[in-house]
């Protein structure tokens, strides 16, 4: 394996000039802040802008979990991996993340001013000290897998250095330990937006109830309880899901695993039918049989 490394202090470009680099150096992947990564996918690992320290994300991104640089390791040898590009401040990080993840001695050490000029590199800084900025190289909805709750950007960059042509897209977030602070979404918030994309469904009566459910990592599952009226269940159903889901995630960035719709009755002029099975969306077919009809 041809082991390459790119070095430049901490806000001046690095993870914006990585995948030049790797370009221009036939390399194949990139370690970079924890992640290994390959043709703009996250192939193995953690990212050290998840962290809630500055010293938490050092130890990320340098491996020192063991379980960590396993999981990096194995997939290194899986994927058959003949080159890769190490991203690191200093010559020594660099060293201590090849030394954690065992591989052959760095042959190649390529710096941030031997590719950005001394003005890109201040106004590279000036971003990061300014605006807390930071680039990961992939595209955003491989960083969405990773970064549930974050607001980030996408961009995309044209290069033709050397008659190659290629477009990289990437994404910009603002890590957790970011000085300019964080923000927090209430459960009564995110469920005030579920009740408002399922009310949106013209089938949908009266006020829907909706259950807000936390995971570790992240990810947030939502139980939509409903009253409709006459109706095809499953369209209806699978739209205040579709509904539910890009609304939680365009309005909060957090990502929504699941959603859930119950249908508990139907509504049908003079008459209720109640349900006596609740149906998971996408699983309507095992609705139980009416439990009869109740005049209103």
């Amino acid at each position: 394996m041809r082991v390459y490394a790119f070095v430049g202090k901490s806000g001046t470009g690095k993870s914006h000039h990585s995948m030049q680099v790797a370009k221009e150096n036939n390399i194949d992947y990139i370690i970079d802040d924890g992640l290994l990564m390959s043709d703009n996918r996250i192939i193995a690992g953690r990212s050290a802008k998840r962290e809630a320290t500055m010293m938490a994300s050092v130890k990320c991104a340098v491996f020192s979990d063991s379980k960590h640089a396993a999981e990096v390791r194995d997939a290194l040898k899986r994927h058959n991996v003949q080159s890769v590009l190490l991203i690191g401040t200093s010559e020594k990080m660099v060293k201590k993340i090849a030394d954690a993840l065992q591989l052959p001695p760095i042959e190649k050490t390529i710096f941030i001013e031997d590719v950005s000029s001394p003005e890109q590199i201040e106004l590279a800084h000036k971003i990061r000290v300014e605006q807390g900025k930071h680039i990961i190289p992939v595209p955003t909805f491989e960083v969405k897998k990773q970064f549930s709750g974050y607001f980030m950007d996408s961009i995309n960059l044209w290069n033709n250095k050397k008659g190659k042509h290629y477009m990289a897209e990437k994404t910009v977030i603002r890590p957790t330990y970011s000085y300019l602070g964080g923000y927090k979404i209430s459960n009564r918030a995110i469920a005030e937006i579920a009740a408002y994309e399922t009310k949106r469904v013209g089938a949908v009566k009266g006020e829907p109830k909706i259950h807000v459910i936390s995971h570790k990592n992240g990810f947030i599952s939502i139980n939509v309880d409903v009253v409709l009226g006459l109706c095809r269940l499953f369209g209806v159903a699978k739209e205040i899901s579709k509904n539910v889901k890009s609304g939680i995630e365009n309005m909060t960035s957090l990502n929504v695993k699941k959603v859930n719709v119950n249908v508990k009755a139907m509504d049908i002029a003079d008459y209720q039918i109640n349900l006596i099975h609740l149906g998971k969306l996408g699983d309507l077919s095992n609705f139980g049989s009416p439990s009869g009809l109740k005049q209103r």
